[in-house]
C-alpha cells in the first residue's frame, strides 16, 4: 500500500531542516505528517505537494496522478490536505501560485488575468474550492481509489465527502487549539509552519481516524 499526498506548504513540510542541513528531501518528508503517517500505516508514500498551492492546482495534480502514473496493481490512498479557498494558480509551462508571483520580476499575463477578474471575488474562492473537492472525491470514487482529506489552512464550507477528517476546522487551528491548551507543546516552526512536534501530532490524530473509519 502506498500513500500519495497533495496539499500546500503544511502537507510539503515546509520548514522541517534537517539539524546537520543536509538531505534536506529526505529529512523533510519523513518528518511531514505523511511521511510520519506512512509510517503508521507501515507503508510507503509519494509527497506531491507544494509550497503555496491552490486547490484549484490540487485538482489537476490528482487527475494528472491518475492518469498518467497511476499502478492499477498497486494499492493506494489519495491524501489531500486541502489549502486555503482564496489562493490560485495558474498553468503556462509549470504551475505557478499566486502566493509566490511576487517573488518574480515580472507577471505574467495570465496572473494579471487572474487578478482582474477573480482576485478580489470570495465566491469565486469558493466556487474553486468546492469545484476541486467534487472532481477530486468523485475521480476517486469512480476509480475505487480510498481518499483521506482534511483542511490544512484556511476557511472552508462544510462539506458531506466521505473520509473528512475534522471537517469545520483545519490543521493549523488543531495544532494552535493544542498549544492554548497545553502551554509545554511547541507545534510550530518559526514562519507558522509546523514543526516536527507538530506534524507528529497531528499523523497521530489522522491514523486514529483512519482507524475508526477502516481504511487502513
Amino acid at each position: 500500500m502506498k500513500l500519495v499526498g497533495f496539499g500546500c506548504s503544511f502537507t510539503y513540510g515546509s520548514e522541517l531542516i534537517a539539524p546537520d542541513d543536509t538531505h534536506w528531501t529526505a529529512y523533510r518528508n519523513e518528518h511531514c505528517w505523511l511521511g510520519q503517517l506512512a509510517k503508521l500505516f507501515n507503508c510507503k508514500f509519494d509527497n506531491l505537494a507544494e509550497p503555496a498551492n491552490s486547490n484549484h492546482a490540487i485538482q489537476h495534480q490528482v487527475a494528472d496522478y491518475i492518469r498518467n502514473r497511476l499502478d492499477p496493481e498497486e494499492q493506494i490512498i489519495i491524501c489531500v490536505g486541502w489549502t486555503s479557498p482564496e489562493r490560485m494558480s495558474w498553468y503556462d509551462d509549470h504551475w505557478t501560485h499566486n502566493g509566490f508571483v511576487n517573488r518574480k520580476h515580472g507577471w505574467t499575463q495570465s496572473a494579471k488575468e487572474w487578478v482582474m477578474r477573480t482576485g478580489n471575488r470570495p465566491q469565486s474562492h469558493n466556487m474553486f474550492t468546492e469545484n476541486a473537492k467534487l472532481f477530486v472525491n468523485s475521480v476517486c470514487k469512480n476509480y475505487n481509489i480510498t481518499i483521506l482529506q482534511f483542511n490544512a489552512l484556511g476557511q472552508h464550507k462544510t462539506t458531506v465527502y466521505e473520509n473528512y477528517y475534522a471537517d469545520g476546522y483545519t490543521m493549523d487551528s488543531m495544532l494552535k487549539r493544542a498549544e492554548q491548551d497545553d502551554n509545554s507543546k511547541i507545534l510550530f516552526a518559526n514562519d507558522g509552519h509546523p514543526n516536527e512536534q507538530g506534524h507528529k501530532y497531528f499523523a497521530k490524530r489522522l491514523h486514529l481516524f483512519a482507524k475508526e473509519r477502516i481504511i487502513l
